[in-house]
């Protein structure tokens, strides 16, 4: 490749990764308009059912899918472009199936489904059901115009489908009051996800042609596998403290735990477009084993995340009890205390490089590491809400969060051969967290003087949040280290 041709490759993922966060960041904050209106039009009982229902989806997500979408990363970059084809018609066909035992087993006829999940197929005639099962399907197209590319197309459509989920889900909510009308609204963007996958196998180079091969299969699921299990162990860990609510503690209160999740996806929006971005070419680095770009590549997506996740994570920890009032109202504002525990595992995850063992092929180890910390993230949130009650769960998920990402960064340094220390960009990541921390005090210390209502004080606190965030990233030496990560050319 020529120098020229490399600069170019590097200045794309640049304005990729920018280019998705901005995407991610339009999707959050639609994010945030559905819970408002649904706090107001729906009664407790439907919203909790409600959430039920995205707390099936996800666990469902957490095994279904199996690390096939994700494992596109791994096999697109070495196939060819007739390869290429069998590698994508085989994940299709996957997930189609998957899908199909997903909507099955999760109708209300199972009888080793919990009472609360019978419930819920039972009032919405089964739709839940086969949402779940759609949802499945349409996990891909997070995931393959990113794996082929096509950032922009991915940004695109994600935008335009988080805009039609807001309108859909709004308006269901704000015209009938009812939860089989919600999840109706959920069946039709299903519906448009599937037709928006059609469109782009239809677009995509090429078009139609894709076929399924079970050899090669076998092989993406041998890849996958390892992944798809440790992936299920992680992603069922963040979601082990809401099922051990819903065990131990009592419906209303299960209502406010769920709630206080709403500012979780913040660090998946944030991480995961900047490290899509740089999979690819962190798998094609790592195959020629240059170790040193595999170093730069995680350094400068590193610095980018904790750049942006740190004070926008601060940020929301400042004012998260004025959010609570303005988005759940009064109801709900024992969420508040929840919320912020789980801003500080966020905070945390700016520095979370785990990820990156997929690209070395690190599934056995994520398969384990999940496997061991699920179950002491669960005894520990068990032994915690005992103890503590609401928030005792959260402080299990987060304390083991903290300790098993800190396991991946000591493996990923260790597989790169070069200590900890060196594999984190300190330059950058110093200046946001000085900031934050001196803006969390700053607001902190003028709280008690805030006697307005919950909108002033949220537009009071934010003010003096920016204010001494951004002296403390001054004198922390930001300005120099945010040039050079935008001027640099290795992201």
């Amino acid at each position: 490749m020529s120098k020229v041709e490399n600069m170019k490759r590097k200045l794309t993922l640049k304005r990729s990764s920018l280019f998705l966060a901005l995407t991610g960041g339009i999707e959050f904050g639609l994010q945030i308009v559905i819970p408002m209106v649904f706090v107001r039009h729906l009664d407790p009982v439907s919203f909790g059912q409600y959430r039920l229902l995205w707390l099936v989806a996800g666990t469902a997500l957490a095994f279904a899918p199996a690390f096939m979408p994700q494992s596109l990363f791994y096999f697109l970059p070495r196939a060819s472009p007739d390869q290429q084809r069998t590698v994508v018609g085989n994940v299709i066909a996957y997930l189609a199936a998957a899908g199909c035992v997903v909507a099955m087993i999760s109708g209300g006829w199972n009888p080793l489904l919990p009472d609360a999940m019978k419930h819920l197929s039972v009032t919405t005639g089964g739709l839940s059901s086969l949402f779940v099962g759609m949802w499945v399907l349409v996990s891909l197209m997070t995931v393959l115009p990113t794996a082929e590319g096509r950032i922009h197309w991915q940004a695109r459509s994600d935008t335009c489908m988080a805009l039609v989920r807001t309108l859909l889900l709004c308006g269901a909510a704000m015209l009938t009051q009812d939860l089989v009308w919600v999840v109706w609204a959920l069946l039709v963007e299903a519906i448009f996800r599937i037709c928006l996958l059609l469109g782009y196998l239809y677009t995509r180079p090429g078009g139609w042609r894709l076929r399924v091969e079970h050899s090669s299969m076998r092989t993406q699921l041998r890849y996958s596998l390892p992944f798809a299990f440790g992936s299920a162990m992680f992603l069922m860990r963040a979601q082990a403290d809401q099922w051990v609510v819903a065990s131990m503690l009592p419906a209303a209160q299960f209502a406010a735990f769920s709630v206080s999740a709403v500012f979780l996806p913040v660090g998946a929006l944030v991480r995961q477009p900047i490290n899509n971005a740089i999979m690819a070419s962190l798998n094609h680095a790592y195959s020629l084993n240059d170790i040193a770009q595999c170093h730069r590549l995680i350094s400068k997506a590193t610095g980018a995340i904790a750049m942006v996740l740190l004070p926008l994570a601060g940020g929301l920890f400042a004012v998260t009890n004025e959010l609570v009032q303005l988005i759940y109202t009064d109801r709900y504002s024992s969420a508040a205390a929840v919320m912020r525990v789980y801003l500080i595992g966020i905070m945390f995850s700016a520095i979370a490089v785990g990820n990156v063992l997929t690209a070395m092929n690190e599934g056995r180890f994520v398969a384990r590491s999940n496997a061991f910390f699920l179950i002491v993230s669960v005894v520990i949130s068990i032994a915690c809400t005992y103890h503590f009650g609401l928030i005792g769960a959260a402080y299990g998920s987060v304390g083991t969060l903290i300790i098993s990402e800190t396991w991946s960064l000591r493996k990923v340094a260790f597989t790169l051969n070069m200590p900890v220390y060196r594999l984190l960009p300190w330059k950058i990541i110093w200046p946001s967290a000085l900031g934050s921390f001196l803006g969390v005090v700053a607001t902190e210390l003028v709280d008690g003087l805030a006697n307005n209502s919950p909108d002033l004080r949220l537009m009071q606190k934010a003010v003096v949040f920016v204010t001494f965030s951004f002296m403390g990233f001054i004198v922390g030496g930001g300005w120099r280290s945010a040039n050079h990560l935008i001027r640099s050319s290795s992201l």
